[in-house]
Formats: structure tokens, C-alpha cells, sequence
């Protein structure tokens, strides 16, 4: 997935986004998921104990064909990022850091993708959004067609093709 942070007035301004057009200012991330991910930053920044960062972003609006997402990050979570003093934003982003979510992740990355979302965040007056594009290989893989083994009979994973896959859980 592409996760692409931007700030516009409203909903109906950044929903004019899921077109997959460019975005001018956006700030881009593979691995910062609005919902799970901020949740754990809004969390760190005093935000709801137990909540599993679904309060942290909201669903505004999906592409016809599903490869988009535009969803609205709470005020509460903008708000809070926004606060955080520049001097202590490298602390923020140390401690963020620490989730397994980044293990792949460059610290470089990360602050950079830290540094323009906390300008998105502070003063503008504006909402801040993520539009979610999937890649092409998740796109095509959702598009392909069943395997061909014969209900009963286990793929090429072992799965038995008859049988609806689970969806994948984030942690």
C-alpha cells in the first residue's frame, strides 16, 4: 500500500483526491497505516488507552474500483501531533519507532514522513487526510482468478481452494 498525507478543508475538497491524481504537498509513507499506526502514535501522545486506532481515522471515501481510500484522521490526533514541539518531535519519533510495525523501516524514513506530518498537523486550519492506493500486485492479486485445483483438492499453498481465505490481521 501507498499512504499519501495530505491537508485540504473538507471532506468533499479531499475526496476530489481519489482519482489517484497528484496531490501537491502530500507527505508519502508505505508503512504509516492511518488506522493502526497512528493509533499507536495517538496513543503515545496521551490519546485513548485500549483503543485499537480505529478512532484515529475515519473512512471518507473509496474508489469505484476499490484501489483507493481516502480516509480523515481524527481532530483529536492532529490536534495532538500538531503540539508536539519540534524539539521533541526526535523523542516522538524515537519512541514510535520502537513498534514492530517499523522493523523494516529506515529511522531516516520515518522522521522524515514524522517531520511533514507534523507540519500538516500544526496551524493550517485544514483537516488532515490519507489517501490509501493499493499496489499494482495487491490489485492484481485480489483480480486474479481462483486457483484451478478442484473443490476438495488443495492448491499450491495447501489451502483448499473451496474454502474463503481469512482476512490478514494487522497488529
Amino acid at each position: 500500500m501507498r499512504f499519501e498525507y495530505f491537508a485540504a478543508p473538507d471532506d468533499e475538497t479531499a475526496a476530489l483526491t481519489i482519482d489517484g491524481g497528484e496531490i501537491d504537498g502530500a507527505v508519502g509513507s508505505h508503512v504509516v497505516d492511518p488506522a493502526s499506526v497512528l493509533g499507536q502514535l495517538e496513543r503515545l501522545l496521551g490519546g485513548p488507552r485500549g483503543d485499537d486506532g480505529l478512532r484515529s481515522a475515519q473512512l471518507v471515501a473509496e474508489s469505484p474500483d476499490g484501489a483507493r481510500l481516502l480516509i480523515r484522521l481524527s481532530n483529536h490526533l492532529v490536534t495532538l501531533f500538531g503540539m508536539v514541539r519540534p524539539t521533541t518531535l526526535d523523542d516522538v519519533v524515537k519512541h514510535w519507532s520502537l513498534s514492530r510495525r517499523f522493523r523494516r523501516a529506515e529511522p531516516e524514513d520515518l522522521h522524515a514522513f514524522a517531520t511533514g506530518l507534523h507540519e500538516l498537523c500544526k496551524g493550517s486550519g485544514k483537516r488532515v487526510y490519507c489517501r490509501a492506493t493499493a499496489d499494482e500486485s495487491e490489485l492484481a492479486a485480489a483480480m486474479a482468478p481462483a486457483g484451478s485445483a478442484p473443490a476438495g483438492e488443495a492448491g499450491a499453498d495447501g489451502a483448499d481452494p473451496a474454502e474463503p481465505k481469512p482476512l490478514p490481521r494487522r497488529r
